[in-house]
């Protein structure tokens, strides 16, 4: 059986400003710029050449590495040439990344299986000529807590002296009893990335990426944890659309039959490929996504209360975002 659907697509559009104003909104950054000591962005493996080197960015994580099902790295590779034309110092890191299985972090992270000590020894050998490590594990059993932290602690130990531990962690307004435990990480890193994103997501009700109320909460949490020297806001550069009706499923003969009564819709044939029907319907698309209006928004609420801040990601910004981005010296301390 197959079914062919033919969607006519509503888009509405939302962001931090009233509906309907998008005629309005500002199509280049303007006003004073905000100043930060670190601003540090993602970059996608493979995407190095969508960087100008104008960017006022003091610290590059690239996104290069996985965890494989024999919890060791995936593809090592050496520092990538970034583009640097404004004659500061730039510091690359090495992410490694894991975001979806707690069956393999369980399995990486306990000592007791024999993997972790390998793991760690592979990450500081791939570590050599970057300037720090950022470990992105966003799949972390809460009984996986202790030995994450103990994880962490090897790794700094054996890492050179200098190289900078980096843990992004996800957004929390209160604590939560679960692996990403500020103050136990922050004991232990030199860096902790709350990524203050995704507030909704793919899967969640539409809704704002990372509302400025939310980001507020978000903000004020982990002021409360994580010292000042250590804390980098994470600020998304995306945006996601969610749509009112799913038509992605299988159906029944039965569920068939109701389709052709109710939408009216004539079945054809071919020898070949079997029945299908076409019919049409309307889908309402709702959008949230970012402007130079609300990230600027976020980057005044940041200014006035950390150091560092952070894009996820390089290369998703608009011409002219950079103009209201200053990083206050091109002296990197550890």
């Amino acid at each position: 059986m197959k079914s062919t659907l033919i969607l006519s697509v509503c888009i509405i559009c939302s962001v931090l400003t009233p509906a309907g104003a998008f005629a309005d909104y500002p199509d280049e950054a303007g006003g004073k710029p905000f100043t930060f000591n670190e601003v540090w962005g993602y970059l996608i493996r493979g995407s190095e050449g969508r960087l100008t080197g104008e960017e006022p960015i003091t610290d590059v994580c690239w996104f290069s590495m996985g965890v494989n099902h024999r919890g060791g790295l995936s593809a090592p590779a050496a520092p990538p040439s970034i583009k640097n034309s404004r004659g500061g110092k730039m510091r690359v890191h090495l992410v490694i990344s894991d975001l979806s299985s707690k069956a393999l972090m369980h399995f990486c992270l306990n000592p007791s299986y024999g993997v972790r000590d390998r793991l760690v020894g592979e990450i500081v050998a791939a570590s050599s000529g970057y300037q720090g490590v950022q470990i992105d594990f966003e799949a972390i059993a809460g009984g996986d807590a202790a030995a994450f932290i103990g994880f962490l602690k090897e790794l700094k130990r054996r890492l050179p002296g200098g190289m900078i531990l980096s843990v992004a962690v996800p957004a929390r307004r209160k604590n939560v009893e679960d692996a990403y435990s500020y103050g136990d990480i922050s004991s232990v890193a030199d860096r902790v990335v709350v990524m203050a994103y995704d507030q909704h997501w793919s899967g969640s009700a539409p809704g704002p990426v990372a509302s400025l109320s939310w980001c507020r909460d978000v903000l004020a949490y982990a002021l409360k944890i994580v010292p000042a020297a250590k804390l980098i806001m994470g600020l998304p550069l995306y945006g996601r659309s969610w749509q009112d009706r799913n038509y992605s499923r299988a159906l029944l003969p039965g569920h068939v039959d109701e389709i052709i009564k109710n939408e009216k819709a004539a079945p054809e044939y071919s020898i070949d490929r079997g029945p299908s029907l076409s019919y049409e319907k309307t889908v309402q698309v709702k959008i949230y996504y970012e402007d130079f209006r609300s990230i600027n928004e976020k980057l005044a609420l940041y200014a006035g209360s950390v150091r560092s801040i952070s894009f996820w990601r390089l290369g998703m910004e608009k011409n002219g975002l950079w103009k209201n981005v200053l990083v206050q010296s091109s002296d990197l301390h550890h």
